[in-house]
């Protein structure tokens, strides 16, 4: 009987997902952003193709994904961005998401005492890649900016506040459709102005953001 290929073995994807959430949150990574609103490619990650909301532990990756700075999170496979006429930018690298489902299978293990097949449930886990929209070019504009969702704020913006905020320096990102500040990339990512009630909630919030980012500036580094 020959020896099994020392190189070879079987991939276990459930750990190999867990391994990279631990990972991450050991870097500092923060992927328990509060959204506003359950939006799909506003606060929760969507394919930018068939617009479903991706589920499970693909949220947390991809919000993950998301401290690399992307304004939105809306994703599509290499193939996906072919097939909408664009590509993927040479160079750049996805995100593995996984499509999870149980399969019934006949158990064999157990004789059916009424004649009957008896069948347990498997679960089936595959792996794929996804690109953010960021990450691609040529894409159609119903992908890259599919219509949006009228405002809800009437509110004017107040002219002193934007001009104090833009006189802070802070990287301010608005529209991806969190409130969240990003240690490891430094930036703060807000809500679109109109998605906010009124524009005391918004710059409310962006102050709220800013104490966070002002935090990590005066924390002492460790040696």
């Amino acid at each position: 009987m020959a020896e099994a290929n020392p190189a070879y073995h079987k991939r276990d994807l459930y750990n190999e997902v867990t391994a990279r959430i631990l990972a991450e949150l050991e870097r500092g990574a923060a992927p328990w952003i509060k959204p506003w609103s359950q939006t799909p490619g506003q606060n929760v990650p969507q394919n930018a193709v068939t617009s479903r909301p991706y589920s499970g532990c693909n949220v947390v990756l991809l919000w993950l994904a998301a401290n690399r700075g992307y304004a939105s999170p809306r994703y599509l496979t290499f193939k996906q961005a072919l097939d909408a006429g664009g590509n993927v930018r040479k160079g750049e690298h996805g995100t593995k998401v996984y499509f999870v489902k149980q399969l019934a299978v006949e158990d064999r293990s157990k004789p059916a005492e009424s004649g009957e097949t008896e069948t347990r449930l498997i679960p089936m886990m595959r792996e794929y890649t996804v690109f953010n929209i960021a990450q691609c070019e040529n894409l159609p504009n119903k992908i890259v900016a599919p219509q949006g969702k009228p405002s809800r704020n009437h509110d004017m913006r107040d002219a002193t506040i934007d001009e104090f905020l833009a006189c802070t320096r802070a990287d301010i990102r608005e529209g991806a459709g969190e409130a969240y500040f990003a240690p490891g990339a430094d930036f703060i990512s807000l809500p679109a102005f109109g998605a906010f009630k009124d524009a005391h909630n918004f710059y409310s919030t962006a102050f709220h953001e800013m104490g966070h980012n002002a935090a990590v500036r005066i924390m002492p580094r460790r040696m």
